[in-house]
């Protein structure tokens, strides 16, 4: 079987990808998690379903891809598509997570439809099962660890044994070994537990007095706490009625403690509204005196209110005069700038028109009324300079009375003082309304502390009658505290008493009844003693049985270990003598399947890394040969996963070498490796990497061979 092409849509890190596989050496190459391995996964799914996934199914599908249903839900699905060639023929297999179909060469019709018609089709087509084609054409790093000296001895066997389906066997003698070591300990079991007849005698007799004994202890604890019960009985009842004389009073006494803590806090609040009250007293008149005198508060507040009202009238009324006064001043002031631009204006055009008739003569155009001048020349000349010089006189002026009016006029800044000292005489008087009213606040505080006194006084007497009262109760009870402890300790130490002697009838009762049990016991194990004597004989068959079968796998095992080995040294040594070019002819294996490489006629018992290298290859290419040959296939496909990782640079060009001679044999050789320097040493290599940003892998060809790319995704 080879594989032609494969392409992937929303597999793992596959959003969408295509692979074409030539002929020849191909190389996978891409860093680790870049989707190399998934390349393998994808052909086992497309070929043998979700058995080959690696995971759960669920968690194939790329994670960065949107879900949609209805229309367009086939290109929003994860799907696999695989070609491959088999005896001559082109199988296509086409598979989702939930459905598949099989066609053949370029036939529209499938001829199988759904996962599992489609896996078995592909099963009998190959005759392989999904187990049996990794093992036979897969190569993983592991494969070749065990077979080399890393691995011990017993590791080799058995993986090799794994690798031919042999380990079924080690299954079945582990359950007959669990089996047997199972009947053997109920074996011992039996034997140990056995005894003889007079023991079991002997044991029924002991059992019997022990019985009695415990009836005789039963009786007598009985009427113990019988005696017990009655004693106690007139102690709980004379502790309930302290018990309702103790609750009341606690009762009592919790009310008074509670009386007693609100006597203090109402007496301490009365201090400390006594000590408020002369405080504010002495405030309030401190700070009355040189604002009233002996006038009243209300009368003097009214009136300080009413001059606060007629001063800020006062004090707007001289701001607005002097606003006034302000602009006024400034529009004349402004009014002058005015007059004085315009004027500077018109004499500079008369300068200008002055400077135009002196460049001209008495043939020239008027340059106001563009008439020719003639006579009239030095007229306009003369009348312009006239002009020009009344123009720069008023200009003068003006600029005479911009500086006298330029300072502020008196009645301006009369006006301001006088609004400047009334709004002074108003902050005076709102700062005396401010005081004026925290001594109003004080007087209020002064009736709201007396009012309090008042009320914390009626509450001091209410509390202290309430209290005697409480305390009277008190002494009616005449409950004694030390009488109550006594009188409990006297009830408890007799209730201990009762709970000793009730355990101790319970358990004198379970001793009955477990030496009553035991009796019983020991009478059916007397009775049924020689059944199980026929018992115990027939487990020993029963071993003996199982010892014979474990001895009967143990040499079949053998004899195919005996039988694989010969075919695989065989099969070993013409791989080693192909990829040697003769050098070595023979591989010979110990019954541990140790291989040991023959020159001339001699073991070589000690070779070199790179030797090793190529002998360990050879038996796992042996190994899948004999797996092909048992499956009745060819073998023309060969598929190396990661084999390169424990090797340095130069034994991985050795490995190389060796996989170039190997295409001879093989059609197609698969290499998946995340190694950059194995590119130039394959036929055909296609690159993964691993795009962050799309979170999907991208997958490019190279090298020979590229041209048949189209052809091998539309076999």
């Amino acid at each position: 079987m080879k594989l032609r092409s494969l392409s992937m849509q929303l597999f793992r890190q596959h959003a969408q990808g295509a692979v074409y596989f030539p002929d020849g050496l191909v190389g996978i190459i891409g860093s680790n998690g870049s989707g190399k391995t998934t390349i393998l996964e994808a052909i086992g799914f497309a070929l043998f379903g979700s058995k080959a996934l690696r995971g759960r199914v669920e968690d194939v599908r790329t994670r960065t891809a949107p879900i949609k249903s209805g229309r367009g839900k086939r290109e929003h699905e994860t799907r696999v598509e695989l070609s491959v060639e088999h005896d001559g023929a082109i199988f296509r297999i086409e598979r989702s997570l939930t459905d598949a179909a099989l066609y053949i060469g370029g036939e529209p019709q499938a001829v199988a439809s759904g996962n599992r018609e489609v896996s078995a089709r592909i099963s009998s087509i190959v005759g392989m099962s999904h187990e049996e084609f990794v093992a036979t054409y897969c190569t993983e790093q592991k494969g070749l660890e065990f077979l080399s000296e890393k691995k011990g001895a017993t590791e080799r066997e058995k993986f090799i044994i794994r690798m031919m389906g042999y380990d079924r066997l080690e299954e079945v003698q582990d359950l007959l070994r669990s089996d047997r070591r199972d009947k053997r300990a109920v074996l011992q079991g039996f034997e140990s537990s056995l005894g003889t007849r007079e023991e079991l005698e002997k044991r029924v007799e002991a059992e019997r007095e022990q019985y009695d004994r415990a009836r005789a202890k039963h009786a007598e604890a009985v009427h113990a706490l019988q005696k017990l019960e009655g004693d106690f009985q007139q102690l709980h009842e004379r502790m309930r009625i302290l018990e309702d004389l103790r609750a009341r009073f606690i009762k009592e006494r919790d009310v008074v403690q509670s009386l007693q803590v609100r006597l203090d806090e109402r007496s301490k609040r009365l201090r400390g509204v006594v000590d408020s009250l002369g405080l504010s007293e002495q405030e309030l008149t401190r700070a009355l005196k040189p604002l009233i005198g002996a006038r009243d508060l209300a009368e003097v507040l009214s009136e300080t209110k009413r001059e606060i009202l007629i001063q800020r009238d006062r004090v707007e009324e001289l701001r607005a005069q002097a606003q006034q006064a302000e602009i006024v001043w400034k529009g004349e002031l402004s009014g002058l700038q005015a007059e004085r631009g315009a004027l500077e204006r018109q004499a500079e055009q008369l300068s200008k028109k002055l400077e135009k008739i002196g460049s001209l003569d008495a043939s020239a155009e008027c340059p106001t009324c563009s008439q020719p001048l003639g006579e009239s020349f030095e007229e306009v000349s003369v009348h312009l300079t006239s002009e020009r010089q009344k123009l720069m006189e008023r200009v003068s002026q003006i600029r005479q009375a911009e500086r006298d009016r330029a300072k502020e006029p008196e009645v301006v800044g009369a006006l301001v003082r006088k609004h400047r000292e009334g709004a002074q005489s108003l902050e005076r008087l709102q700062i005396k309304l401010q005081e004026l009213l925290k001594c109003q606040q004080l007087q209020q505080k002064l009736l709201d502390l007396k009012g309090e006194e008042k009320t914390v006084q009626g509450d001091i007497q209410s509390v202290t009658e309430t209290l005697e009262r409480a305390t009277v109760r008190i002494s009616e009870l005449k409950f004694s505290e030390e009488g109550y402890v006594g009188e409990k300790g006297a009830h408890d130490a007799a209730q201990r008493l009762l709970e000793v002697a009730r355990l101790q009838r319970v358990r004198l009762e379970g001793e009955i009844q477990t030496y009553e049990a035991l009796l019983a016991r020991s009478n059916e194990e007397l009775s049924k003693f020689d059944d199980r004597v026929a018992e115990l004989e027939k487990l020993r068959k029963e071993a003996r049985v199982f010892d014979e079968c474990d001895r009967i796998v143990t040499d079949f095992r053998k004899f195919v270990n005996s039988a694989i080995r010969p075919r695989l040294a065989e099969l070993a040594s013409e791989y080693l003598t192909d990829l040697t070019d003769g050098r070595y002819s023979a591989v010979e294996l110990e019954e541990d399947f140790t291989p040991t490489v023959v020159e001339d006629g001699e073991a070589k018992r000690v070779i070199s890394g790179g030797e090793e290298d190529i002998l360990n290859l050879c038996m796992r290419i042996s190994l899948s040969h004999m797996l092909a040959e048992r499956a009745g296939q060819s073998f023309s496909l060969l598929m190396l996963d990661e084999v390169f990782g424990s090797l340095d640079e130069g034994r991985r060009g050795n490995v190389l070498a060796l996989l170039e001679k190997l295409r001879r044999r093989f059609e197609q050789i698969i290499i998946i490796t995340h190694l950059d320097d194995i590119k130039d040493g394959v036929q055909h290599l296609i690159q993964v990497s691993y795009d962050e940003g799309s979170g999907s892998a991208e997958i490019s060809h190279a090298g020979d061979g590229e041209e048949d790319f189209g052809l091998a995704l539309n076999v």
